[in-house]
């Protein structure tokens, strides 16, 4: 039993002891400019070392998640590596088939530095910037679906206007019909958006897969979106379709900035055209 009573006496005195210190602390910081700023710089030092620390913890607890993503995109990428194989095999010439590749997109890997999801204009800083090739105008994808579209650029960051921005959209279509329309995140949550103007006779079905169009110079086609959730047709002249992403942005850490090599050829004839008219 006498045990007891000292335990608590001890832990009183650590209180105290910690109470009078911090009142030392803030004595002195009010009475010296000098000591403030000092003690204040201790503080940040100190927030700044936790902060990475939690930032680490949580890098190594989704590390697993993160492989489980890389074994998945990696099984994409043999699937679609063994159909080319299957049409190259079909052909008189087999190499002929793989020509065209090399020149369509090509593809950066980058890491995210910071981002928002909160607002209505949501953007991504990546650690990737012009030094490594990355240019205004490119697009940022993941297996997942579209990400965003790169809007500034500095030596080694690019700055991102995301998916998730009301002022943002994207030519995406039904893969069972190729109908297409316009792909727009409505401002409020996060894990869906609308594609808009579908016809009436398109098809849809609840669970039907959306992808990327490729009517643009910046994302390539057939990227998997999400998948139709709510059918709402609208004044009976067409259909505006919500759409489940595949992307979840809360847990985004990794992306891929896509450059269409042929993109300043495709603009240049899209602007002769234009001055024509």
């Amino acid at each position: 039993m006498t045990g007891r009573p000292a335990l608590v006496r001890n832990a009183v005195t650590v209180l105290v002891f910690i109470a009078l210190e911090v009142l030392c602390l803030v004595m002195i910081a009010n009475n010296s400019v000098v000591q403030r700023y000092r003690i204040l710089g201790g503080i940040r030092e100190a927030q700044a070392s936790l902060w990475q620390k939690t930032s680490d913890i949580r890098y190594y607890f989704s590390l697993k998640k993160d492989n489980l993503a890389l074994v998945q995109e990696n099984e994409d990428l043999r699937h679609q590596l063994s159909l080319y194989e299957a049409r190259a095999a079909q052909e008189t010439e087999p190499d002929s088939v793989f020509d065209h590749l090399p020149g369509i997109y090509s593809y950066k890997s980058a890491d995210i530095v910071k981002s928002t999801r909160g607002k209505q204009h949501n953007y991504l800083l990546i650690d990737k910037g012009s030094r490594a090739g990355i240019e205004e105008g490119m697009g940022v994808v993941t297996a997942n679906g579209v990400v965003g579209i790169i809007d500034a650029v500095s030596d080694n960051y690019s700055y991102v206007i995301s998916f998730l921005n009301t002022e943002q959209s994207i030519s995406a279509r039904l893969t069972k019909s190729d109908h297409f329309g316009l792909l727009r995140w409505e401002g409020v949550n996060p894990h869906k958006a609308t594609l808009t103007e579908i016809s009436l006779y398109c098809g849809a079905a609840i669970g039907d897969s959306v992808a990327t169009s490729g009517h643009s110079s910046i994302f390539p086609p057939d990227i998997p979106v999400g998948v139709i959730s709510k059918i709402k047709p609208v004044s009976g002249m067409y259909l505006n379709l919500e759409i489940d992403l595949f992307q979840d942005f809360t847990s985004l850490r990794h992306v891929y900035v896509v450059a269409n090599n042929d993109r300043e050829e495709i603009e240049e004839l899209e602007k002769e055209e234009k001055d024509e008219r």
